[in-house]
Protein backbone atom coordinates (compact mmCIF):
# COMPACT_ATOMS: atom_id res chain seq x y z
CA UNK A 1 0.00 0.00 0.00
CA UNK A 2 1.57 3.28 -1.12
CA UNK A 3 0.20 6.53 0.32
CA UNK A 4 1.30 9.97 -0.85
CA UNK A 5 1.31 12.58 1.92
CA UNK A 6 1.32 16.23 0.88
CA UNK A 7 2.49 18.37 3.80
CA UNK A 8 5.22 20.70 5.01
CA UNK A 9 4.58 20.07 8.72
CA UNK A 10 7.30 18.00 10.40
CA UNK A 11 5.07 17.00 13.31
CA UNK A 12 2.40 15.60 10.97
CA UNK A 13 5.04 13.82 8.94
CA UNK A 14 6.45 12.15 12.05
CA UNK A 15 2.98 11.15 13.25
CA UNK A 16 2.00 9.74 9.87
CA UNK A 17 5.28 7.90 9.35
CA UNK A 18 4.90 6.02 12.62
CA UNK A 19 1.23 5.18 12.04
CA UNK A 20 1.73 4.12 8.42
CA UNK A 21 4.71 1.89 9.20
CA UNK A 22 2.70 0.28 11.99
CA UNK A 23 0.01 -0.62 9.44
CA UNK A 24 2.47 -1.84 6.82
CA UNK A 25 1.85 1.09 4.48
CA UNK A 26 4.57 2.82 2.49
CA UNK A 27 4.69 6.60 2.84
CA UNK A 28 5.89 8.96 0.13
CA UNK A 29 6.07 12.67 0.95
CA UNK A 30 5.57 15.75 -1.22
CA UNK A 31 6.11 19.23 0.19
CA UNK A 32 4.53 21.18 -2.69
CA UNK A 33 1.85 20.81 -5.33
CA UNK A 34 4.48 20.49 -8.04
CA UNK A 35 6.26 17.63 -6.24
CA UNK A 36 2.94 15.96 -5.43
CA UNK A 37 1.86 16.03 -9.07
CA UNK A 38 5.19 14.57 -10.23
CA UNK A 39 5.07 11.81 -7.61
CA UNK A 40 1.44 11.04 -8.44
CA UNK A 41 2.35 10.50 -12.08
CA UNK A 42 5.40 8.35 -11.31
CA UNK A 43 4.36 6.36 -8.23
CA UNK A 44 0.66 5.71 -8.82
CA UNK A 45 -0.23 5.95 -5.11
CA UNK A 46 -3.13 3.96 -3.70
CA UNK A 47 -4.26 7.03 -1.77
CA UNK A 48 -3.34 10.69 -1.34
CA UNK A 49 -3.49 12.58 1.98
CA UNK A 50 -3.39 16.37 1.62
CA UNK A 51 -2.71 19.07 4.21
CA UNK A 52 -4.97 22.08 3.60
CA UNK A 53 -2.39 24.37 5.16
CA UNK A 54 -0.11 24.12 2.11
CA UNK A 55 0.61 27.68 0.89
CA UNK A 56 -1.13 29.39 -2.03
CA UNK A 57 -4.10 27.01 -2.11
CA UNK A 58 -1.81 24.23 -3.37
CA UNK A 59 -3.98 21.62 -1.65
CA UNK A 60 -6.87 22.51 -3.95
CA UNK A 61 -4.54 22.29 -6.96
CA UNK A 62 -3.52 18.77 -5.93
CA UNK A 63 -7.13 17.59 -5.53
CA UNK A 64 -8.16 19.13 -8.82
CA UNK A 65 -5.22 17.64 -10.74
CA UNK A 66 -5.68 14.12 -9.39
CA UNK A 67 -9.40 14.02 -10.09
CA UNK A 68 -8.86 15.21 -13.68
CA UNK A 69 -6.18 12.64 -14.52
CA UNK A 70 -7.65 9.51 -16.16
CA UNK A 71 -5.18 7.18 -14.40
CA UNK A 72 -5.87 8.71 -10.99
CA UNK A 73 -9.47 9.88 -11.01
CA UNK A 74 -10.44 6.95 -8.74
CA UNK A 75 -7.53 7.51 -6.33
CA UNK A 76 -9.01 8.33 -2.91
CA UNK A 77 -8.04 11.70 -1.48
CA UNK A 78 -8.22 12.43 2.24
CA UNK A 79 -7.74 16.05 3.25
CA UNK A 80 -7.10 17.47 6.69
CA UNK A 81 -7.13 20.92 8.18
CA UNK A 82 -8.30 23.03 11.07
CA UNK A 83 -11.84 24.24 11.70
CA UNK A 84 -10.69 27.62 10.40
CA UNK A 85 -10.18 25.98 6.99
CA UNK A 86 -13.89 25.23 6.59
CA UNK A 87 -14.15 26.97 3.22
CA UNK A 88 -11.11 25.08 1.92
CA UNK A 89 -12.57 21.81 3.20
CA UNK A 90 -15.84 22.45 1.39
CA UNK A 91 -14.08 23.50 -1.80
CA UNK A 92 -11.79 20.46 -1.79
CA UNK A 93 -14.82 18.18 -1.33
CA UNK A 94 -16.53 19.96 -4.23
CA UNK A 95 -13.42 19.33 -6.36
CA UNK A 96 -13.50 15.62 -5.59
CA UNK A 97 -11.77 14.88 -2.28
CA UNK A 98 -13.30 11.77 -0.73
CA UNK A 99 -13.02 12.51 2.98
CA UNK A 100 -11.62 14.94 5.51
CA UNK A 101 -10.34 15.06 9.08
CA UNK A 102 -10.35 18.13 11.29
CA UNK A 103 -6.97 18.67 12.97
CA UNK A 104 -5.68 17.85 15.49
CA UNK A 105 -5.77 14.37 14.04
CA UNK A 106 -6.39 11.35 16.22
CA UNK A 107 -4.17 8.52 14.91
CA UNK A 108 -6.85 5.85 15.27
CA UNK A 109 -9.37 7.96 13.36
CA UNK A 110 -6.82 8.53 10.60
CA UNK A 111 -6.23 4.78 10.28
CA UNK A 112 -9.95 4.01 10.16
CA UNK A 113 -10.65 6.68 7.53
CA UNK A 114 -7.77 5.53 5.32
CA UNK A 115 -8.86 1.89 5.55
CA UNK A 116 -12.45 2.86 4.75
CA UNK A 117 -11.41 4.74 1.60
CA UNK A 118 -9.14 1.92 0.47
CA UNK A 119 -11.93 -0.63 0.99
CA UNK A 120 -14.27 1.50 -1.12
CA UNK A 121 -11.62 1.69 -3.83
CA UNK A 122 -11.10 -2.09 -3.80
CA UNK A 123 -14.86 -2.64 -3.94
CA UNK A 124 -15.11 -0.35 -6.97
CA UNK A 125 -12.22 -2.15 -8.68
CA UNK A 126 -13.86 -5.56 -8.09
CA UNK A 127 -17.14 -4.36 -9.56
CA UNK A 128 -15.33 -3.37 -12.76
CA UNK A 129 -13.95 -6.89 -13.27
Amino acid sequence: MNILLCTTEELMLTTFEFRFRKNGWKLTVAESAKTALEKTKNLLPDMVVVDLSLPNFEALDIVQFIKKEPNHDETPILIYGTVENEQLILESLRLGANDFIIAPIKPDELTIRIRRQLMKKKGAEKSLV
